[in-house]
Protein backbone atom coordinates (compact mmCIF):
# COMPACT_ATOMS: atom_id res chain seq x y z
CA UNK A 1 0.00 0.00 0.00
CA UNK A 2 1.03 3.92 -1.06
CA UNK A 3 0.22 5.93 2.27
CA UNK A 4 0.82 9.47 2.54
CA UNK A 5 1.05 10.78 6.22
CA UNK A 6 0.50 14.35 6.78
CA UNK A 7 1.37 16.38 9.71
CA UNK A 8 2.43 19.95 10.54
CA UNK A 9 5.26 19.54 12.91
CA UNK A 10 9.06 19.72 11.90
CA UNK A 11 9.61 15.59 11.74
CA UNK A 12 13.35 16.09 11.87
CA UNK A 13 13.44 18.38 14.93
CA UNK A 14 10.35 17.41 16.69
CA UNK A 15 10.63 14.45 19.21
CA UNK A 16 9.66 11.32 17.83
CA UNK A 17 5.91 9.85 19.03
CA UNK A 18 3.58 8.02 16.84
CA UNK A 19 3.84 9.14 14.05
CA UNK A 20 7.06 8.66 13.45
CA UNK A 21 6.64 5.47 14.80
CA UNK A 22 3.80 4.16 12.86
CA UNK A 23 5.84 5.75 9.36
CA UNK A 24 8.48 3.24 10.08
CA UNK A 25 6.67 0.27 11.09
CA UNK A 26 4.54 0.34 7.86
CA UNK A 27 7.13 0.76 5.75
CA UNK A 28 9.21 -2.39 7.68
CA UNK A 29 6.29 -4.21 6.52
CA UNK A 30 6.26 -3.36 3.10
CA UNK A 31 5.12 -0.81 2.73
CA UNK A 32 5.33 2.55 0.58
CA UNK A 33 5.25 5.42 2.85
CA UNK A 34 5.59 9.66 1.52
CA UNK A 35 5.34 11.71 5.03
CA UNK A 36 4.75 15.90 4.23
CA UNK A 37 5.57 17.70 7.16
CA UNK A 38 6.41 21.48 7.83
CA UNK A 39 10.08 23.12 8.02
CA UNK A 40 10.52 25.24 11.48
CA UNK A 41 11.93 28.67 11.09
CA UNK A 42 15.53 28.77 10.66
CA UNK A 43 17.09 31.70 8.75
CA UNK A 44 20.22 29.89 8.29
CA UNK A 45 18.67 28.13 5.78
CA UNK A 46 16.31 30.02 4.65
CA UNK A 47 17.47 29.27 1.22
CA UNK A 48 16.95 25.84 1.05
CA UNK A 49 13.41 26.43 2.39
CA UNK A 50 12.25 28.48 -0.76
CA UNK A 51 12.56 25.32 -2.65
CA UNK A 52 10.15 21.55 -2.31
CA UNK A 53 12.88 18.86 -0.98
CA UNK A 54 12.35 15.21 -0.69
CA UNK A 55 14.61 12.82 1.55
CA UNK A 56 14.36 9.40 0.56
CA UNK A 57 15.53 6.27 2.45
CA UNK A 58 15.23 8.22 5.84
CA UNK A 59 14.86 7.27 9.34
CA UNK A 60 15.15 7.67 12.65
CA UNK A 61 14.11 5.08 14.87
CA UNK A 62 14.41 1.80 12.72
CA UNK A 63 17.51 0.62 11.43
CA UNK A 64 15.86 -1.69 8.55
CA UNK A 65 12.84 1.55 8.08
CA UNK A 66 13.21 3.58 4.79
CA UNK A 67 10.48 6.24 4.16
CA UNK A 68 10.33 9.13 1.75
CA UNK A 69 9.94 12.45 3.61
CA UNK A 70 8.65 15.55 1.16
CA UNK A 71 9.25 18.77 2.90
CA UNK A 72 6.82 21.86 0.54
CA UNK A 73 8.60 24.85 0.09
CA UNK A 74 7.90 27.71 2.48
CA UNK A 75 9.46 31.11 4.22
CA UNK A 76 11.62 29.60 7.26
CA UNK A 77 10.94 32.83 9.21
CA UNK A 78 8.84 33.09 12.51
CA UNK A 79 5.53 33.30 11.55
CA UNK A 80 5.65 32.86 8.14
CA UNK A 81 6.34 29.46 7.79
CA UNK A 82 3.34 27.89 8.38
CA UNK A 83 1.47 31.01 6.40
CA UNK A 84 3.42 29.93 3.41
CA UNK A 85 3.01 26.68 4.05
CA UNK A 86 -0.73 26.91 4.28
CA UNK A 87 -0.74 28.92 0.67
CA UNK A 88 1.69 26.60 -1.04
CA UNK A 89 1.42 22.66 0.02
CA UNK A 90 -1.93 21.97 -1.76
CA UNK A 91 -0.07 21.86 -5.02
CA UNK A 92 2.63 20.08 -3.65
CA UNK A 93 0.21 17.44 -2.20
CA UNK A 94 -0.96 17.11 -5.50
CA UNK A 95 1.87 16.29 -7.07
CA UNK A 96 2.88 13.81 -4.81
CA UNK A 97 -0.36 12.13 -4.46
CA UNK A 98 -0.30 11.80 -8.81
CA UNK A 99 3.06 10.62 -8.71
CA UNK A 100 3.11 7.87 -6.43
CA UNK A 101 -0.36 6.77 -6.84
CA UNK A 102 -1.19 7.17 -3.47
CA UNK A 103 -3.87 4.81 -1.72
CA UNK A 104 -4.59 6.28 1.83
CA UNK A 105 -3.92 9.85 3.49
CA UNK A 106 -3.16 9.48 7.10
CA UNK A 107 -3.55 12.92 8.53
CA UNK A 108 -2.39 14.30 11.83
CA UNK A 109 -2.73 18.17 11.05
CA UNK A 110 -5.37 20.39 11.17
CA UNK A 111 -4.56 24.10 10.66
CA UNK A 112 -1.91 24.43 8.08
CA UNK A 113 -2.68 21.92 5.71
CA UNK A 114 -5.68 19.89 7.26
CA UNK A 115 -8.70 21.25 4.44
CA UNK A 116 -5.87 20.83 1.47
CA UNK A 117 -6.08 17.48 2.53
CA UNK A 118 -9.47 16.91 2.34
CA UNK A 119 -10.00 18.68 -0.49
CA UNK A 120 -7.60 16.06 -2.66
CA UNK A 121 -9.12 12.92 -1.18
CA UNK A 122 -12.36 14.29 -2.46
CA UNK A 123 -10.66 15.25 -5.89
CA UNK A 124 -9.14 12.03 -6.14
CA UNK A 125 -11.25 9.27 -4.58
CA UNK A 126 -8.61 8.58 -2.08
CA UNK A 127 -9.74 7.58 1.51
CA UNK A 128 -8.45 9.71 4.53
CA UNK A 129 -7.82 9.31 7.88
CA UNK A 130 -7.84 11.79 10.42
CA UNK A 131 -5.68 10.73 14.08
CA UNK A 132 -7.25 12.53 16.61
CA UNK A 133 -4.69 13.35 19.25
CA UNK A 134 -6.57 16.20 21.40
CA UNK A 135 -8.76 19.04 20.76
CA UNK A 136 -6.13 21.22 17.92
CA UNK A 137 -8.11 24.62 18.94
CA UNK A 138 -7.53 24.62 21.72
CA UNK A 139 -3.94 24.37 21.98
CA UNK A 140 -4.04 27.82 20.05
CA UNK A 141 -3.64 30.83 22.21
CA UNK A 142 -4.56 33.67 19.48
CA UNK A 143 -8.32 34.62 19.82
CA UNK A 144 -8.87 35.25 16.63
CA UNK A 145 -6.66 31.68 15.15
CA UNK A 146 -8.23 29.61 17.77
CA UNK A 147 -11.46 30.45 16.10
CA UNK A 148 -10.01 29.57 12.59
CA UNK A 149 -8.64 26.38 13.88
CA UNK A 150 -11.73 25.74 15.74
CA UNK A 151 -13.72 25.89 12.24
CA UNK A 152 -11.16 23.92 10.11
CA UNK A 153 -11.27 21.08 12.93
CA UNK A 154 -14.44 21.12 12.38
CA UNK A 155 -14.33 20.38 8.41
CA UNK A 156 -11.82 18.08 8.79
CA UNK A 157 -13.21 15.78 11.47
CA UNK A 158 -16.62 16.17 9.54
CA UNK A 159 -15.09 14.75 5.89
CA UNK A 160 -12.74 12.28 6.92
CA UNK A 161 -13.33 9.33 6.16
CA UNK A 162 -12.41 7.62 9.51
CA UNK A 163 -12.05 9.28 12.66
CA UNK A 164 -9.48 7.13 14.73
CA UNK A 165 -9.33 8.86 18.74
CA UNK A 166 -6.88 8.11 21.18
CA UNK A 167 -9.26 8.03 24.21
CA UNK A 168 -13.42 7.62 23.82
CA UNK A 169 -13.24 10.85 25.38
CA UNK A 170 -12.34 12.07 21.66
CA UNK A 171 -14.37 10.09 20.30
CA UNK A 172 -17.50 11.95 21.64
CA UNK A 173 -15.67 14.80 21.01
CA UNK A 174 -15.45 14.18 17.54
CA UNK A 175 -19.38 13.66 17.61
CA UNK A 176 -20.36 17.26 19.00
CA UNK A 177 -17.93 18.55 15.85
CA UNK A 178 -20.07 16.65 13.73
CA UNK A 179 -18.46 13.17 12.72
CA UNK A 180 -21.25 10.81 11.88
CA UNK A 181 -20.76 8.00 14.59
CA UNK A 182 -20.24 4.98 12.05
CA UNK A 183 -17.26 6.84 11.17
CA UNK A 184 -16.02 7.24 14.09
CA UNK A 185 -13.39 4.97 16.75
CA UNK A 186 -11.08 4.56 19.32
CA UNK A 187 -7.67 3.66 18.65
CA UNK A 188 -4.92 3.07 21.45
CA UNK A 189 -2.24 4.85 21.50
CA UNK A 190 1.16 2.67 20.89
CA UNK A 191 4.16 1.71 22.51
CA UNK A 192 7.64 0.20 20.95
CA UNK A 193 8.40 -2.66 23.62
CA UNK A 194 12.31 -2.26 22.45
CA UNK A 195 12.28 1.38 23.06
CA UNK A 196 10.09 0.67 27.01
CA UNK A 197 11.15 -2.21 28.79
CA UNK A 198 12.24 -2.91 32.22
CA UNK A 199 15.71 -2.50 33.16
CA UNK A 200 17.79 -2.97 35.55
CA UNK A 201 19.07 0.40 38.10
CA UNK A 202 21.75 1.79 35.36
CA UNK A 203 24.81 2.18 38.50
CA UNK A 204 26.75 4.44 35.88
CA UNK A 205 23.70 6.82 35.27
CA UNK A 206 22.82 7.21 38.74
CA UNK A 207 26.55 8.33 39.39
CA UNK A 208 26.89 10.28 36.27
CA UNK A 209 23.58 12.55 38.03
CA UNK A 210 24.80 12.82 41.11
CA UNK A 211 21.91 10.30 42.56
CA UNK A 212 22.67 8.13 45.46
CA UNK A 213 21.86 4.25 45.92
CA UNK A 214 19.67 5.69 49.21
CA UNK A 215 17.73 8.37 47.48
CA UNK A 216 14.37 7.61 45.95
CA UNK A 217 13.85 9.23 42.64
CA UNK A 218 10.51 11.01 41.44
CA UNK A 219 10.78 11.21 37.73
CA UNK A 220 8.58 13.00 34.72
CA UNK A 221 9.02 12.89 30.74
CA UNK A 222 8.15 14.74 28.35
CA UNK A 223 7.88 18.17 26.68
CA UNK A 224 7.72 20.78 29.51
CA UNK A 225 4.25 23.19 28.56
CA UNK A 226 2.81 25.29 31.28
CA UNK A 227 0.06 22.80 31.45
CA UNK A 228 2.17 19.93 32.60
CA UNK A 229 2.06 21.06 35.91
CA UNK A 230 5.33 21.06 37.50
CA UNK A 231 6.06 24.46 39.00
CA UNK A 232 3.27 23.45 41.91
CA UNK A 233 5.38 20.38 42.33
CA UNK A 234 8.28 22.31 42.43
CA UNK A 235 6.60 25.25 44.40
CA UNK A 236 5.60 21.90 47.28
CA UNK A 237 8.53 20.19 47.07
CA UNK A 238 10.05 21.08 50.62
CA UNK A 239 6.95 19.33 51.86
CA UNK A 240 8.54 16.35 50.10
CA UNK A 241 11.44 16.73 51.43
CA UNK A 242 10.19 17.06 54.95
CA UNK A 243 8.99 14.04 54.89
CA UNK A 244 11.82 11.99 52.92
CA UNK A 245 15.41 13.12 53.30
CA UNK A 246 16.72 11.82 50.72
CA UNK A 247 14.64 12.64 47.62
CA UNK A 248 15.40 13.97 43.92
CA UNK A 249 13.13 14.49 40.91
CA UNK A 250 14.53 13.80 37.57
CA UNK A 251 12.68 15.89 34.97
CA UNK A 252 13.60 14.74 31.52
CA UNK A 253 12.57 17.21 28.66
CA UNK A 254 12.73 20.73 27.74
CA UNK A 255 10.49 22.68 25.55
CA UNK A 256 8.03 25.97 25.78
CA UNK A 257 8.30 26.14 29.65
CA UNK A 258 12.09 24.86 30.14
CA UNK A 259 13.24 28.59 30.98
CA UNK A 260 10.56 29.00 33.43
CA UNK A 261 11.07 25.33 35.39
CA UNK A 262 15.05 26.06 35.76
CA UNK A 263 14.05 29.36 36.92
CA UNK A 264 11.77 27.98 39.78
CA UNK A 265 14.75 25.29 40.49
CA UNK A 266 16.90 28.16 41.36
CA UNK A 267 14.12 30.22 43.07
CA UNK A 268 13.30 27.62 45.86
CA UNK A 269 17.35 26.64 45.81
CA UNK A 270 16.34 23.64 44.60
CA UNK A 271 19.40 22.51 42.32
CA UNK A 272 20.60 20.07 44.70
CA UNK A 273 17.54 17.89 44.32
CA UNK A 274 16.42 18.93 41.08
CA UNK A 275 17.86 17.57 38.06
CA UNK A 276 17.10 18.90 34.54
CA UNK A 277 18.24 16.61 31.99
CA UNK A 278 16.82 18.40 28.62
CA UNK A 279 15.58 16.34 26.22
CA UNK A 280 17.46 12.47 25.78
CA UNK A 281 16.71 10.37 22.95
CA UNK A 282 13.94 8.36 22.74
CA UNK A 283 16.38 4.52 22.88
CA UNK A 284 17.98 6.15 26.09
CA UNK A 285 14.84 7.41 28.20
CA UNK A 286 14.08 3.52 29.93
CA UNK A 287 17.86 3.49 31.27
CA UNK A 288 17.30 6.93 32.53
CA UNK A 289 13.49 5.73 33.86
CA UNK A 290 15.18 2.85 35.46
CA UNK A 291 16.15 4.73 38.38
CA UNK A 292 13.18 6.10 39.15
CA UNK A 293 10.68 5.01 42.19
CA UNK A 294 7.54 6.74 40.72
CA UNK A 295 6.73 8.27 37.52
CA UNK A 296 4.25 11.60 37.82
CA UNK A 297 2.07 13.24 35.29
CA UNK A 298 0.71 16.03 37.03
CA UNK A 299 -1.07 17.73 34.14
CA UNK A 300 -3.38 20.57 35.22
CA UNK A 301 -6.99 19.30 34.17
CA UNK A 302 -8.30 22.05 31.43
CA UNK A 303 -9.78 22.06 28.02
CA UNK A 304 -6.17 21.05 26.50
CA UNK A 305 -5.76 17.88 28.76
CA UNK A 306 -8.91 16.59 30.28
CA UNK A 307 -9.79 14.48 27.52
CA UNK A 308 -6.91 12.84 26.29
CA UNK A 309 -4.24 10.37 27.65
CA UNK A 310 -0.66 11.00 27.64
CA UNK A 311 1.62 9.03 26.35
CA UNK A 312 4.12 9.36 28.99
CA UNK A 313 1.73 7.67 31.00
CA UNK A 314 2.27 4.30 28.86
CA UNK A 315 5.66 5.19 28.70
CA UNK A 316 6.43 4.50 32.76
CA UNK A 317 4.16 1.63 32.11
CA UNK A 318 5.72 -0.39 29.93
CA UNK A 319 9.11 0.19 31.98
CA UNK A 320 7.59 -1.46 34.82
CA UNK A 321 6.90 1.95 36.69
CA UNK A 322 4.34 2.94 39.11
CA UNK A 323 2.24 6.36 37.74
CA UNK A 324 0.29 9.01 40.39
CA UNK A 325 -1.61 10.91 38.12
CA UNK A 326 -4.01 14.08 37.90
CA UNK A 327 -7.64 12.50 37.32
CA UNK A 328 -7.53 13.46 33.67
CA UNK A 329 -11.53 12.28 31.92
CA UNK A 330 -9.73 10.43 29.23
CA UNK A 331 -7.51 8.96 31.13
CA UNK A 332 -9.27 7.46 33.82
CA UNK A 333 -11.64 6.13 31.38
CA UNK A 334 -9.43 3.71 30.14
CA UNK A 335 -6.99 3.01 33.08
CA UNK A 336 -9.71 3.97 36.29
CA UNK A 337 -8.18 2.25 39.17
CA UNK A 338 -4.54 0.81 40.51
CA UNK A 339 -5.38 -2.52 38.50
CA UNK A 340 -3.82 -0.79 35.47
CA UNK A 341 -0.52 0.36 36.94
CA UNK A 342 -1.67 4.14 38.21
CA UNK A 343 -3.11 6.09 40.78
CA UNK A 344 -4.96 9.34 40.47
CA UNK A 345 -4.89 12.26 42.91
CA UNK A 346 -6.15 16.08 42.65
CA UNK A 347 -3.78 18.88 42.44
CA UNK A 348 -4.41 19.69 45.77
CA UNK A 349 -3.49 16.25 47.31
CA UNK A 350 -1.09 15.33 45.08
CA UNK A 351 2.37 16.24 47.26
CA UNK A 352 0.42 13.70 49.77
CA UNK A 353 -0.30 11.30 47.59
CA UNK A 354 3.18 11.26 46.25
CA UNK A 355 4.26 10.88 49.83
CA UNK A 356 2.40 8.32 50.90
CA UNK A 357 3.12 6.06 47.97
CA UNK A 358 7.09 6.25 47.93
CA UNK A 359 7.08 5.10 51.66
CA UNK A 360 5.44 2.05 50.61
CA UNK A 361 7.78 -0.09 48.51
CA UNK A 362 5.17 -2.37 48.47
CA UNK A 363 2.30 -0.85 46.95
CA UNK A 364 4.71 0.57 44.24
CA UNK A 365 6.13 -2.59 42.87
CA UNK A 366 2.30 -3.68 42.53
CA UNK A 367 1.36 -1.00 40.62
CA UNK A 368 4.75 -1.09 38.07
CA UNK A 369 3.75 -5.02 37.91
CA UNK A 370 0.35 -4.06 36.87
CA UNK A 371 0.98 -1.56 34.34
CA UNK A 372 3.22 -3.35 32.59
CA UNK A 373 1.04 -7.01 31.90
CA UNK A 374 -1.24 -3.90 30.88
CA UNK A 375 0.78 -2.36 28.56
CA UNK A 376 1.71 -5.79 26.92
CA UNK A 377 -1.63 -6.76 26.45
CA UNK A 378 -2.89 -3.27 24.90
CA UNK A 379 -0.52 -1.48 23.48
CA UNK A 380 2.15 -2.68 21.50
CA UNK A 381 3.03 -0.87 17.99
CA UNK A 382 3.69 -4.19 15.93
CA UNK A 383 0.18 -5.20 16.85
CA UNK A 384 -1.50 -1.96 16.17
CA UNK A 385 0.14 -1.51 13.66
CA UNK A 386 -0.95 -4.88 11.84
CA UNK A 387 -4.76 -3.63 13.11
CA UNK A 388 -4.65 -0.28 11.66
CA UNK A 389 -3.57 -1.55 8.27
CA UNK A 390 -6.49 -3.66 8.30
CA UNK A 391 -8.75 -0.62 8.81
CA UNK A 392 -6.66 1.33 5.97
CA UNK A 393 -7.29 -1.70 3.55
CA UNK A 394 -10.93 -1.88 4.03
CA UNK A 395 -11.38 1.86 3.53
CA UNK A 396 -9.14 1.42 0.07
CA UNK A 397 -11.27 -1.06 -0.85
CA UNK A 398 -14.66 0.60 -0.62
Amino acid sequence: MNILIIHEIDWIKKVPFEPHHLAEIFSTKGHKIFVVDCAEPNLSEARRGIFTTSIHNYHRLYENASITLIRPSSLLIKGLNRLTHFLLCKKIIKKIIQENNIDLIFLYSVATNGIKCIQLSKEFGIPLVFRSLDVAHHLVKIPILHNIVKKYEKIVIKNADKVLATTPELVRYAIEMGANNQNVDYFPLGINPHFFKPLPKSQSLSQHLGITSSEKVIGFVGTLYPFAGLDFLLKQFHIIKNEIKEIKFLIIGGGPDFKHIKSLVKKFNLGSDVILTGFVKQEKLSEYLSLVDICVSPFIVNNITNRILPTKILEYMACQKPVLSTPLKGTVELLPDESFGIMYSSQNDFINSLVGLLQDPQKLNKLGTNGLLYIKKNHHWDNLSDQLISIFDELVKK
